[in-house]
């Protein structure tokens, strides 16, 4: 028999090897989590169908359709502003580099106040350097490297989107298969309950975070975008779409758009109160909503530790990038579902629960 101190460290080793597993294995697991995430969503939408007697294959197709068009839809939306900003962003940075510089003179002063200096007296006669002649420059060439890169990327998206939405067309057009044989190899009539209540579960509580994720976000976005149009911000419009979308992202999202808010505002405005205006907003509006808004609207079904769920956003971060900050709130539903319905689990259940 193994001691106690053996079977822990089993479980470590297996432990680091799933997580290995997770992060080489990134293109193969990841569009299936995506896929099983945007199944527990739309499911309900092929089941209405299904009830208004469309067959299920075409049902699922209309769906998965409809969410591509969704997806063409955002980007489209997204695309000009964003590029418009992207476009800027170089000299915007440099001019934020600037007022910051400017914005720390006093400081410096105090500073050499302090050490004894004296931060008026001249440093030194500067050395004259002869100004190239001015001539006709070519336009600047973007590297190749660069461009394979982006490509690159962008070919990989297009490509795991793809297989996320040829998964979803399956996973809707199967029905309730995957279910009834997930449930069918499962041995002993109490643990068939138990796996059935756990995926029901998993199915409801992941489908409900991802609609009143939307609904909240809708109504946040439409704030911050009157408030950033209020104060002057430009593109009040790209800012109400960015919070849309970043939102879906705990945490990590609201980071990105303070600090676009924060390059902006240093671009657009001189002083100091406007420049940090748009950013207070946002994070008086984002308190607002996940003090006031989010516990009403998620409920008693959705009760997770807030120090669990910033562990879970920073691992599935460090380990799928970007999409799985996104699904760390649908994967702590499902592992807290598992938790309380099975008793060997349970303590994984406390450590998630509120």
């Amino acid at each position: 028999m193994p001691t106690a101190r053996a079977t822990v460290s089993i479980r470590i080793i297996a432990a680091i090897l799933v997580v290995a597993a997770l992060a080489v294995g990134r293109e193969f697991f990841l569009p299936i989590a995506l896929a099983l995430c945007f199944h527990a969503l739309l499911r309900p939408v092929v089941r209405f169908l299904e009830r208004l007697h469309v067959p299920t294959a075409l049902g699922a197709a209309v769906v998965s359709l409809g969410t591509l068009g969704l997806l063409v839809v955002g980007g489209f939306a997204l695309s000009g502003p964003v590029g418009n900003f992207m476009d800027r962003a170089p000299a915007s940075i440099a001019k934020a580099r600037a007022k910051i510089h400017e914005m720390g003179t006093p400081f410096r002063r105090v500073s050499d106040a302090a050490a004894g200096r004296d931060s008026t007296a001249p440093q030194g006669k500067p050395v004259s350097r002869p100004r190239p002649e001015t001539t006709s420059q070519a336009p600047d060439v973007v590297p190749a490297g660069v461009v394979s890169t982006v490509l690159g990327q962008g070919t990989a998206l297009i490509a795991g989107l793809i297989a996320v939405l040829v998964l979803l067309f399956l996973l809707l057009a199967a029905g309730n298969m995957l279910f009834r044989k997930l449930i069918k190899v499962v041995p002993g009539p109490d643990e068939k309950r138990t796996a059935s209540d756990v995926l029901h579960q998993t199915e409801s509580i992941v489908a409900r975070y991802l609609v009143v994720t939307a609904v909240i976000n809708i109504g946040q976005a439409i704030a911050v975008g009157l408030a950033m149009w209020a104060i002057g911000m430009p593109d009040p419009l790209m800012w109400g779409l960015l919070t849309f979308a970043l939102e879906f992202i705990p945490y990590l999202g609201g980071a990105i758009n303070v600090a676009l808010l924060l390059v902006t505002g240093f671009t657009t405005f001189s002083g100091t109160g406007q420049i940090l205006l748009g950013p207070a907003l946002y994070l008086v509006i984002t308190t607002l909503q996940n003090n006031v808004v989010s516990p009403y609207a998620y409920g008693d079904r959705l009760k997770l530790n807030p120090i669990a769920v910033m562990i879970c956003v920073m691992f599935w971060f460090f380990i799928w990038g970007i999409p799985g900050a996104f699904l760390a709130i649908p994967i702590a539903a499902t592992m807290k579902v598992l938790g309380d319905q099975v008793p060997s689990l349970s303590a994984m259940g406390e450590l998630l629960g509120e």
